[in-house]
Order: C-alpha cells, then sequence, then structure tokens
C-alpha cells in the first residue's frame, strides 16, 4: 500500500468509528497540540476516548504522498458540531503508522475588524 492508500484507510476507519490503533506500528507516536501518546496500547486508549466523547467524522480534502511520508488536509466534524480543519503528517513503516503528527487551524470567533 502506498502512503496515501494508508491515510485514506485511518480516515475511513475514523470516520466509521472503527478501532485505528492496529494501524499503527507498536512503537509508534502521535503527536500534537502540546501531546505526545507513545506506543500501541495508549494511542488505542487516546483514540478509544476521543471516539466516545467527541466522535470525529474527518473528511479528507486532499492527501500527498511521497516516499515514507503521507500528508493530509482535512476537516473534522465533532458530535457537539464543531468542524476542525487539521493537517496531518503521517510517517509510513511497511503498512503501518510509525508516526502521526496533527496541526489544528485555529478560527476566530469573529473576523477580525
Amino acid at each position: 500500500m502506498t502512503p496515501q492508500e494508508i491515510a485514506r484507510r485511518y480516515f475511513e476507519r475514523m470516520r466509521d468509528g472503527a478501532p485505528v490503533a492496529d494501524l499503527f506500528t507498536p512503537d509508534a507516536e502521535l503527536k500534537g497540540l502540546g501531546n505526545r501518546v507513545v506506543g500501541q496500547a495508549a494511542i488505542a486508549e487516546f483514540y478509544g476516548r476521543a471516539q466516545k466523547d467527541a466522535r470525529p467524522r474527518p473528511e479528507p480534502v486532499a492527501i500527498a504522498g511521497a516516499a515514507d511520508r503521507a500528508l493530509a488536509e482535512a476537516r473534522i466534524f465533532l458530535a457537539d458540531g464543531t468542524m476542525m480543519h487539521v493537517v496531518d503528517v503521517f510517517e509510513i513503516d511497511g503498512e503501518l503508522i510509525k508516526s502521526l503528527t496533527y496541526f489544528v487551524s485555529d478560527y476566530p470567533t469573529e473576523p477580525p475588524g
């Protein structure tokens, strides 16, 4: 599988509310918003809480890849109606995710004026 296909598989599982930890290597890292989660078991716990509490439903906008990386832009819709605009950087090892770093855009509550 290409890095792009692996990223698409990740987003499909997230959208379906299915487990995603098995898409990660045993020593994988999940990094973003000042947090670092290490290891498949910790990643399973992280996503278990997120899927239970926020029920994220991502809609990928674009996915690009080269070598062992995929870069994805997505909109994530949460159960409370919040929409997040994110960029995810996937580092792939074989057919598993070695590292996922996510960047979230802040939207101002009101337009500057």
